[in-house]
């Protein structure tokens, strides 16, 4: 816990100088004040560096160890164990310095450090004990007006109170500490009482109070740099947040409280913010991670004795199991904490435990424990008159009474259930009415001792500074009108403003992505436009040159040309004109493609007669080489697609396959039904290609030319026009081929029905 120990330990270093006896030299004595000093400054915030000042201060090799300053030394000492969890170190420490300071008579530190030891007692479950150290120092504070000591004292005489359930005794103690802090400007007294009040109004269910106080605490202790209570306040708003569900803040607070106290090795409060970040991971339904936060809280809180935190951990991990359906795991763990609450007289723990364990027994259809450990917890809540936890006993019980078939009980309970659940809003509402009734008569006393005041010294005036205020008032309202209409207006011309920023964004917005559409757009017209007037440059001008060369050298030469070169000539200007018009042809539908303009338009389609058709249009075109065409075919397959389409494909596959036989090879035509689909396959006796050409030619998008089997090149355009063709009428185009040895391409139709 470790409360204005900062503080307070700065005046006992003053008053340990001033009655240090002359024992060492004043070059030791002087570095044993320095590096007191450093200890002080740094024991809150950063305790390696505490470590690293103790270890300085110990190379003094103080020849006297009973003066003031050697005991100032163990007493920080004890401190910083306490913060790091070695707590019998601390306690050995807090002795030591204290016998010390008792010999020297410096009552003031003697009495401080009687403080410490009841605060490791009350982590120890020792709690009668640790009370009446606290208000053995009390006394004695209040004989001998040591403020510090009184301040603290109070806080914690005002905790043990709150731990026991008596909130109005605590919070009187809590108030007077308050006060007192704040009259004598104790910093970090008002921090730690501001925690605790903020607390109180948390428990009694004012959260609107209780977060007032939390961040007042906020504002005030980023400014210390003392990380204990940092940590203290960081938990304080968590906890605030896990109250009014707010889970996702919760955790953000919690783990700046688990950084907080990381930071300086406080493993007590380590073990504190695991545990509260694992109650809010229960609230997220994150039960595994939750009860991996329980297991090393439980762990930390083993190693320092703090049975209280046991308690908790013990009761949250049994909460995790039953949610998690491990039912006798649970209540084993739950029977573990209830022992442990027990041993230590931690009624809170004691009855939580019971209805959780209560809870488990009902699950497991054991109505008899179940029942029996409900009205132990029903007896002890009302017993501290715990209204919250005794309207929850008596529910459970009623619903156990309920499941055994004793439904008079049942009722019984369930009746009691709701009286309690009405006496509690009634004590709420009259906690409400009285503070009201309180505010108002104090702020009645405080305007009639005004009135006679002003009536006895100032009574011939009273018009005048009645009409003075009267018209102040007025002037005040009028101004605060004005105010808050040129807010308003400015609220609402802000208001206007933002709509049209916002349109004018969402049209920019707009803008861009069209004009982004319309670059793409015109990006992809420009490389289409390059692609056609490539295709048209490499891919026409050849056949046309070619055809040039033959008019030219019949005209110049018929006269000394036999017939034979005659028609062999004119042979190959048919075929050159034949090679340019399917070249443009399929240059007019792939422009069409690409431009949108071919439309898909599905008949019934007599397939065999379709490539019947071909075959007629290319055969002169086959017998110039010496070609066979061979159809393979049922007469009345039919299928569905576009015809111009199909009729396209069936032309281009037919003419590459006579462009890439030999003279005298073959092409064969074959139609196959398989199920619902017709495969039309085309092979030839051709030149053939490696792999890498046919991924190329079925992934590729380029116009790439092949040679042919006469060395002219195939414009590439064909296939790909082919392969779009093919995709548009539900099919795919495949090929199979090897070097030298041929190749087969083919594709597959729906079948009409």
């Amino acid at each position: 816990m470790l409360r204005f120990s900062q503080k307070l330990n700065s005046i006992l270093v003053f008053i340990f100088t001033l009655c240090s006896i002359g024992t060492y030299a004043k070059g030791t004595s002087d570095r044993s004040r320095v590096f007191l000093h450093k200890i002080e400054q740094s024991i809150y915030s950063n305790t390696d560096s505490t470590l690293h000042y103790f270890e300085l201060y110990s190379k003094l090799n103080p020849v006297f160890k009973e003066d003031s300053l050697y005991a100032a030394y163990l007493n920080y000492k004890g401190i910083y164990y306490s913060i790091v969890g070695d707590n019998y170190k601390a306690l050995n420490c807090y002795k030591q310095a204290k016998y010390i300071f008792e010999l020297r008579g410096v009552d003031d530190a003697a009495l401080n450090l009687e403080l410490n030891i009841g605060e490791l007692l009350y982590n120890w479950g020792q709690y009668d004990y640790a009370l009446k150290k606290f208000k053995q120092v009390l006394l004695h504070s209040q004989v001998k007006e040591r403020h510090s000591l009184k301040i603290k004292a109070l806080n914690y005489i005002g905790k043990y109170y709150h731990s026991m359930g008596d909130f109005d005794t605590s919070f009187h103690y809590y108030e007077e500490s308050f006060q007192l802090a704040q009259k004598y400007k104790d910093t970090l007294a008002i921090i730690s009482v501001q925690n605790k009040i903020g607390k109180h109004y948390e428990t009694i269910g004012k959260y609107a109070e209780a977060m007032e106080y939390y961040l007042m605490s906020e504002k005030l202790v980023y400014r210390t740099g003392n990380c204990i209570e940092m940590g203290t306040t960081y938990n304080s708003l968590g906890n605030m947040y896990q109250e009014i569900s707010e889970y996702e803040r919760a955790l953000y607070f919690h783990n700046k409280a688990l950084e907080c106290r990381k930071k300086i090795h406080y493993r007590e409060g380590e073990a504190k913010s695991l545990n509260n970040i694992g109650e809010v991971l229960i609230a997220l339904n994150k039960l595994q991670d939750a009860y991996d936060n329980f297991s090393n809280s439980l762990i930390i809180c083993s190693d320092l004795g703090y049975k209280k935190g046991i308690v908790k951990c013990l009761h949250n991990e049994g909460i995790v199991l039953l949610r998690q359906g491990k039912n006798n795991y649970a209540i084993s763990k739950l029977k573990e904490a209830l022992k442990l609450a027990t041993e230590i007289g931690y009624d809170k723990g004691i009855i939580s435990a019971y209805y959780r364990l209560a809870e488990g027994y009902q699950i497991t259809h054991q109505l008899p424990k179940a029942l029996q450990a409900a009205s132990k917890g029903l007896e002890l809540a009302v017993n501290e008159n715990i209204l919250t936890k005794e309207r929850d006993f008596n529910l459970i019980i009623s619903r156990i009474l309920s499941e055994q078939g004793d439904y008079k009980m049942a009722l019984d309970y369930y009746k009691q259930y709701t009286i309690v659940g009405d006496e509690i809003i009634n004590i709420k509402s009259a906690n409400k009415i009285a503070e009201l009734k309180t505010q108002f008569n104090e702020s009645l006393k405080i305007r009639e001792n005004e009135v006679l005041k002003r009536e006895n010294e100032i009574k011939a005036l009273m018009i005048n500074r009645k009409n003075q205020f009267i018209i102040f008032v007025t002037v005040v309202l009028i101004l605060l009108i004005a105010l808050i209409i040129i807010v308003y207006g400015r609220f609402l011309h802000n208001k206007r403003a933002n709509v049209v920023l916002q349109n004018l964004h969402h049209s920019v917005v707009n803008k861009n992505m069209e004009l982004d559409t319309l670059n793409k757009q015109l990006n992809i017209t420009k490389d289409q436009q390059l692609k056609l007037f490539s295709i048209i440059s490499h891919e026409l001008r050849n056949p046309l040159y070619w055809f040039r060369s033959l008019t030219h050298m019949l005209s110049a030469k018929i006269d000394s040309l036999d017939k034979q070169m005659i028609s062999k000539s004119l042979n190959s200007i048919n075929e050159s004109a034949t090679n340019t018009f399917h070249l443009m042809d399929n240059l007019l539908n792939w422009s069409k493609s690409q431009l949108g303009n071919i439309q898909y338009v599905p008949e019934n389609i007599n397939i065999t007669s379709l490539i019947d058709e071909n075959v007629k249009l290319i055969a002169h075109y086959a017998e110039i080489k010496g070609i066979t065409l061979h159809v393979k075919a049922d007469k009345e397959l039919v299928v569905k697609a576009d015809k111009a389409m199909v009729k396209t494909v069936i032309r281009n596959l037919l003419s590459n396959a006579i462009k890439f036989t030999p003279q005298n090879g073959k092409v064969d035509i074959e139609v196959i039904k398989k199920g619902e689909k017709v495969k039309v396959e085309v092979s030839d006796s051709g030149v053939g290609m490696g792999h890498d050409e046919v991924h190329r030619i079925l992934n590729s998008k380029s116009s790439e030319c092949l040679p042919s089997t006469d060395k002219e090149t195939g414009n590439g355009l064909g296939l790909i026009l082919t392969k779009e063709f093919i995709e548009k009428n539900g099919g795919e185009l495949f090929i199979l081929s090897s070097p030298g040895k041929g190749s087969i391409f083919g594709f597959e139709l729906n079948l009409a029905h």
